[in-house]
């Protein structure tokens, strides 16, 4: 059955804190499987003072990063894994690769799909998108362990 959560709900299902939560929601979650995030690009994040000044581009490693949060909540979805102090660890980047620039009043659609897993290792093919345009693609994998407690 497909899922949905509100930028509240992944506040509870992230490690990560303000500014450090990169997603805005995240919907058409199969748990463990697959799923879209979806992340609002505005002027007013702290990232566009120093990058770049007077041309505010998104930086690449953060679009990586926002996969990988989106891939991290698909992978420990609650349906999956029992555990409920289970994270998704960032293990690997591959091939990922920036195909257009993403800029303030960009809306991202971040598909995440499983594409194969080994033991507590899961890796995800991602297709960042800007409406239809594809602005980034690669894949991520990552590894469950034990939170320490959110």
């Amino acid at each position: 059955m497909e899922r949905a959560l509100t930028a509240a709900e992944l506040t509870h299902r992230l490690p990560h804190r303000h500014p450090f939560v990169l997603l805005d929601g995240l919907h058409s979650i199969v748990p463990g499987v697959s799923g879209v995030g979806v992340k609002n690009i505005s002027i007013s994040d702290p990232v566009f003072a120093g990058h770049f000044p007077g041309q505010p581009i998104y930086p690449g490693v953060l679009l990586i990063e926002a996969a990988a949060q989106a891939c991290g909540v698909i992978a420990t979805d609650s349906e999956v894994i029992e555990d409920q102090t289970s994270i998704g660890y960032l293990a690997t980047v591959k091939r990922f690769a920036f195909k257009e620039l993403v800029v303030p009043g960009d809306q991202l659609m971040i598909q995440c799909a499983r594409h194969v897993s080994l033991g507590s290792l899961i890796e995800f093919k991602c297709t960042v998108l800007v409406g239809k345009r594809i602005v980034a693609e690669g894949s991520v994998a990552i590894s469950i362990g034990l939170g320490a407690g959110r």
